[in-house]
């Protein structure tokens, strides 16, 4: 039975028991910062089981696709040594919201797996919460299931939590026994044992509870079933592969590789065979999280995506010397193209920044090789690599440590494991901290209604008060900090890339400015400092800066404008991956695969013009999700959007986004739209920050000026600065081109003497001259010179009498590098404040100030040679 197959089957099944058909969600989650990837299908879910949104539906089935390589659930090191851990992979999920619950999820399952697909019975064992008598029940009196089959396992198996506080519940798991021969041969093993034999393939959570901060469980007004099932793993089991990588899902990888690289996947020892699991994972979480936005980061998300790019870079070497990592592209849109029709449209998009990526990868692991060496050189080759070493040396060039272990123990040395790991765990404490956000302790019914689209003034009253730390006041004296919801708030929080409002609160004519805003639920919090006491139930007056909002305004209809001209001239291969969206400039950042020229750039400019010049009146309708979709409208990158009700902002002929955000009423508002900066940030994502409305007049004018200035500086039209300048820069160039050649001819001149007036200590000549302002190319020369005139020692030093600071380089002639060491020298010189690299016969550096006392350490080490 095919992927396909399956797909229909379970979407079939359950649709007929009155499940709606979901979506799957995308791979980045939306609002929240608790996730750096979907990792359940549950995620787009999570709202509803805690409260805070309704579906039209109470029942709901969706194959979501995930991807778990770090924070919690991390499988990234397992994959490609086992035949069932992925870091990508679809979740075949039912869910109830209120509405059914155990027996119903129970027999839903059961009913799936013996009629609908035809497992056999027997095979299928099933593991319950040792204190969830209830599940025991229905599975041994409803469904029949002989007690042998069904174990008790308990809470780190069996019980579910969504954190440490808030819902939770058992869970019961459905495993399918694969015969003794794929486990440990040992009587006892049963569901539970790691040994492989019994595979567990689907996970049936019951929410029933709502565990509070002392432990104690309550429980829920409302109960849920969330439920997970892997694809891979029940192909696995229909498909009767010995594992994951064997069905029709990973094939047409497998068979890829196999044609770019020459090896057999199925007579391959073990150590390829992984290899080929690697890449034929990595392809497909790869392929799918940049189609979903993802790019290669130094943080983040990004960071694991990265990760994953370059651990499968890796593996490849081990089975080809040529980079084709890339070209397995095809073998993942293969499967997953029908499917999520996203893959195939960015196809070349994904090709360009995996090639990117890798080559950058290759670039990075030979400057951490040099890196390593020159550590080796400055620290002596016994000396253990530092755990700060290590890390930077993973941390910022992505060099692995096994890699660092090879390489120290070729010289004979190791890896300082433990430090490598506190600078580990220093980075994942940062990353908490930085995830932490203050919460407030607020009611359920605690609401307040957002006014901002109409209003930019409204009075209203306090409905709450709370410290700075969550905890709920009554009243708040002057001058202590807090935070204060009312019933109506036209402030506009954060989100869609937009920033917060500015504004004030207001009460008996005292203007308090906002610090802070945040949305914790349905209400919306402001920071203020209040200069007189405040209490629950005061009226307020609660103002927006009208100018900063206009000005903000004009920037987000403008950035709507530029999604859809960067998509008229790039195409439909263009995805966001970021916005901002201030008072004084936008920010928009996008991935794309082709070269944006300055031909590009001022194309986008101009429609964006053209539409403003246009006048067009934008138009802002309510709707369901699904409606939003089937009218091809765009979602912005990172927002969580309501199913039910979504705001859709329309500039009628050429753009059509989701967006919370504030709009101008025309487009002609934005007066003007000027790019005044494109970065590239990775390997295909590229950034454009842009100005409108009166930041682009001064700009403008400012610009207007400084030609003005060049033109009258220069004495030429302005039309003939650019030349001008060109033209000075060239001549610059070959001035400074022709100052160092004369510096040369001076220093050849000088060389014989220098030669001549060498000192001889144990046969070997050496010398230590001072000269000034010569750049590091420079002393190289001057030292090659010098040993080209005579074998020897030479120290040769350049000052720079505007500073301290001195740059040395010394050379040590070949037919005396078997007696004299170089490295020995260098730790010399460094009670000297000498810093430096040693490599080869050669050691150059630099040190603070002109050292004193390097004529007696020379001699000294010369005489011991």
């Amino acid at each position: 039975m095919k992927s396909t197959q399956l797909r229909s089957m379970f979407f079939n099944f359950f649709t007929e028991q009155g499940h709606a058909l979901v979506p799957s969600s995308s791979l980045i989650p939306a609002d929240d910062p608790t996730l750096l990837f979907t990792n359940a299908g549950m995620n787009q879910f999570k709202d509803v089981f805690l409260g805070k949104e309704k579906r039209s539906y109470p029942r709901a089935v969706s194959i979501q696709r995930c991807i778990r390589a770090g924070g919690k659930h991390n499988d990234l090191d397992n994959v490609g040594f086992t035949a069932r851990h992925l870091t990508f992979f679809e979740m075949m999920g039912n869910f109830s919201f209120g509405d059914y619950f155990k027996e119903s999820a129970i027999t839903y399952a059961w009913e799936f797996l013996t009629k609908t697909i035809e497992l056999e019975r027997d095979k299928i064992f099933v593991s319950v919460f040792e204190k969830d008598q209830e599940s025991y029940d229905i599975w041994r009196r409803i469904i029949g299931i002989s007690p042998e089959r069904i174990i008790r396992l308990g809470a780190k198996d069996n019980f579910w939590q969504m954190g440490d506080t808030g819902p939770c519940g058992p869970c019961t798991e459905l495993y399918y026994d694969r015969g003794a021969s794929w486990g440990c041969q040992q009587s006892s093993c049963a569901p539970g044992c790691d040994c492989g034999r019994f595979l567990e393939i689907w996970n049936l959570v019951f929410m029933q509870y709502n565990r509070q901060k002392d432990g104690t469980d309550l429980l829920l007004a409302q109960t849920g079933v969330d439920t997970g099932m892997g694809l891979e793993r029940l192909c696995s089991v229909v498909q009767n592969a010995p594992s994951v990588y064997e069905t029709d899902l990973f094939l047409p990888i497998i068979h890829r590789i196999e044609d770019l690289t020459g090896h057999h996947y199925i007579t391959a020892e073990p150590q390829i065979k992984a290899a080929f699991r690697v890449l034929a994972d990595h392809i497909r979480s790869s392929t799918c999280a940049i189609a979903d936005g993802c790019t290669p980061a130094a943080d983040g998300r990004g960071y694991v995506l990265r990760k994953i790019i370059r651990r499968a870079a890796l593996f490849a070497q081990k089975l080809s010397f040529e980079p084709f990592f890339p070209h397995l592209v095809d073998g993942a849109i293969e499967t997953l193209g029908p499917v999520y029709q996203e893959i195939p449209e960015r196809r070349q998009t994904i090709i360009t920044i995996l090639e990117q990526e890798t080559a950058q990868f290759s670039r990075n692991l030979m400057r951490g090789t040099n890196l390593l060496e020159r550590y080796f050189a400055e620290h002596g080759i016994a000396a253990p690599v530092s755990g700060t070493m290590a890390f930077t040396l993973y941390d910022t060039y992505g060099f692995p440590l096994e890699l660092m272990q090879v390489l120290a123990h070729e010289q004979g040395t190791s890896i300082d494991q433990k430090g490598f790991e506190k600078e580990m765990d220093r980075q994942r404490n940062v990353s908490k901290h930085h995830q932490e956000a203050i919460q407030l302790a607020v009611n359920a019914n605690v609401a307040t209604e957002f006014t901002g689209y109409d209003s930019v003034e409204e009075e209203t009253t306090i409905s709450a008060l709370y410290s700075l730390e969550g905890t709920p006041l009554s009243s708040v004296k002057a001058h202590e900090s807090c935070w204060v919801v009312t019933v109506k708030s036209p402030f506009y929080v954060a989100g869609g890339g937009q920033i917060n409002d500015e504004g004030w609160i207001i009460k008996n004519d005292c203007m308090m400015p906002l610090e802070d805003l945040k949305k914790q639920g349905s209400a919306i919090a402001c920071k203020v400092t209040p200069v007189v006491a405040l209490t629950c139930g005061d009226l307020v007056t609660l103002r927006v800066n009208r100018v900063q909002r206009l000005h903000t305004m004009n920037n987000h209809t403008a950035t709507h404008l530029l999604q859809s001209a960067l998509v008229k001239v790039f195409g439909t291969e263009v995805r966001q991956s970021g916005s901002l969206v201030s008072p004084d400039y936008l920010r928009f950042d996008f991935s794309c695969s082709q070269q944006a020229t300055e031909a590009h750039i001022d194309a986008v400019e101009n429609i964006v013009n053209e539409k403003i010049r246009e006048n067009i009146p934008l138009t802002i309708r309510w709707m369901t999700l699904q409606s939003a979709r089937d009218e091809g409208v765009i979602a912005f990158f990172g927002e969580k959007y309501n199913p039910e009700r979504v705001r859709v902002v329309t500039v009628p002929g050429f753009s059509a986004e989701l967006c919370g955000g504030t709009h101008v009423r025309a487009t002609g508002d934005i007066g003007i739209f000027k790019i005044i900066e494109v970065t590239a940030l990775s390997a295909g994502n590229r950034r454009i920050v842009a100005v409108t409305g009166q930041k682009a007049l001064e700009l403008f004018q400012r610009l207007g000026h400084i030609t003005k200035h060049l033109s009258i500086a220069f004495k030429v039209p302005e039309s003939d600065i650019v030349p001008v300048i060109e033209k000075q820069r060239v001549q610059l160039k070959e001035t400074q081109h022709e100052l160092a050649l004369s510096r040369k001819q001076v220093l050849q001149q000088l060389m014989p003497q220098w030669a001549q007036d060498a000192q001889i200590i144990r046969d070997i000549p050496y010398n230590i001259i001072v000269l000034e302002k010569l750049s590091s190319e420079e002393l190289r020369g001057a030292v090659e010179l010098l040993a080209a005139h005579r074998a020897g020692l030479w120290i040769i030093i350049s000052t720079d009498p505007q500073s301290a600071h001195i740059s040395y380089v010394i050379n040590l002639a070949h037919q005396y590098t078997h007696r004299a060491s170089l490295k020995e020298l260098l730790e010399k010189i460094k009670v000297l404040g000498m810093r430096g690299n040693c490599k080869n016969n050669m050691i150059q550096g630099g040190a603070s100030a002109l050292p004193e006392g390097l004529q007696p350490i020379i001699e000294d080490w010369l005489k011991q040679q």
